[in-house]
């Protein structure tokens, strides 16, 4: 089968994490894919990963990453070059987070994918849409993520065509941290604790500092943070100024290097706050897979997850968790719980589940 896919594609970005799980399961599977990709947001710009486009994606339009909060996105004029998706052939067209495109200009050209293939969107959207083209869109199947984004959106799509599809988890690969360290030129010594603060943005984690700063009487304590957004690499600079525990590295690392910085760590910190509409958390499916222990707020982005991750509260909290992560506390656990998920949210579970939506349509 050949499938196509309209969405953003390295990009350090959840949407893109979740086409890249389940296009290169795809492609794994034998299947062939082509990608349509944004070649700008629209506030902000894209975040690139740090490696080069594939052969089969195109750069064909641009994201507007608040597209579910406008009535018509048309009066953006964000660019759009119908040309790919025309004259591209594919028995499957999957689109992730609608409102992100140019659904205007998209409208127009619906009726040419509609004729040559199944379509398919996987809706993101953490909030009922308010953009009017939205609703114009005769899709063949839905797929929300859980229950919750089923209950936010039951009265404006049609629930007969709707599906709940989990967001997908990376494969599990093991790694070996000394080695891990080594090839990253971090600290090797066994006993240093590396606690690596990923997917956020950086300037919050100054609450969580004290935290660290008074572990460091106790442990050898590094804070190190990945991050190449400029807002973030201020903060990081800022931070690493005040207190010489931490490390920045400013990169945008492709999947096998990132996983390397996981590998590398103890544990992984996501320190986010609560989200004001219904949000996944992409960046903790990212991580399960490195079989390391994630820290989390106990929040919106987390309420999925029960026992695979470790929430906390409050601060002295969080204290308390990364003291059971040094100390090898309830962390086997836990990672059991991680592994159990995994299993039965995995990337080819997940594509294997599309795949067969989009087959049973007729």
């Amino acid at each position: 089968m050949k499938i196509a896919i309209m969405s953003p594609w390295n990009d350090c970005c959840g949407v893109s994490v979740h086409a890249e799980l389940i296009g290169k399961e795809w492609m794994n599977q034998g299947h062939e894919i082509v990608v349509f990709a944004p070649t700008d947001e629209r506030v902000g710009g894209r975040i690139p990963v740090e490696t080069e486009d594939e052969r089969f994606v195109y750069r064909n339009w641009e994201m507007y990453r608040y597209g579910a909060k406008v009535e018509d996105e048309s009066g953006l004029d964000l660019y759009f070059d119908p040309s790919p998706i025309v004259n591209e052939d594919y028995d499957f067209f999957v689109i992730e987070k609608p409102c992100l495109t140019p659904l205007g200009k998209l409208l127009k050209i619906f009726d040419v994918v509609k004729r040559k293939a199944t379509t398919i969107a996987v809706m993101h959207e953490g909030r009922v849409p308010q953009n009017v083209n939205f609703y114009k869109f005769d899709w063949d199947v839905i797929t929300l993520f859980d229950e919750r984004y089923k209950k936010l959106l039951a009265d404006v799509i049609p629930t007969d065509k709707t599906h709940i599809v989990p967001y997908p988890c990376h494969p599990i690969v093991e790694g070996n941290m000394l080695e891990a360290r080594s090839k990253l030129d971090l600290p090797q010594e066994e006993d240093t604790k590396i606690v690596l603060a990923y997917g956020i943005r950086l300037k919050n984690l100054r609450e969580v500092l004290p935290i660290f700063k008074g572990l460091r009487k106790t442990y050898d304590v590094v804070l190190l943070m990945l991050t190449s957004h400029e807002e973030s690499v201020g903060a990081a600079k800022d931070i690493g100024r005040e207190y010489k525990f931490t490390i920045f590295r400013k990169e945008a690392p492709p999947t096998s290097r990132l996983y390397t910085y996981f590998h590398a760590s103890n544990a992984i910190l996501v320190h986010k706050t609560a989200a004001d509409y219904l949000p996944t958390s992409s960046t903790v499916h990212l991580c399960l897979g490195s079989m390391r222990p994630i820290l989390c707020p106990d929040n919106n982005f987390v309420e999925v997850f029960d026992g695979e991750v470790m929430k906390y509260l409050n601060l002295d909290e969080l204290r308390e968790r990364l003291v059971d992560v040094f100390e090898g506390r309830n962390v086997q656990s836990i990672l059991s719980n991680t592994r159990k998920y995994i299993i039965r949210n995995s990337a080819s579970n997940i594509a294997n589940t599309l795949m067969r939506l989009a087959r049973s349509v007729k």
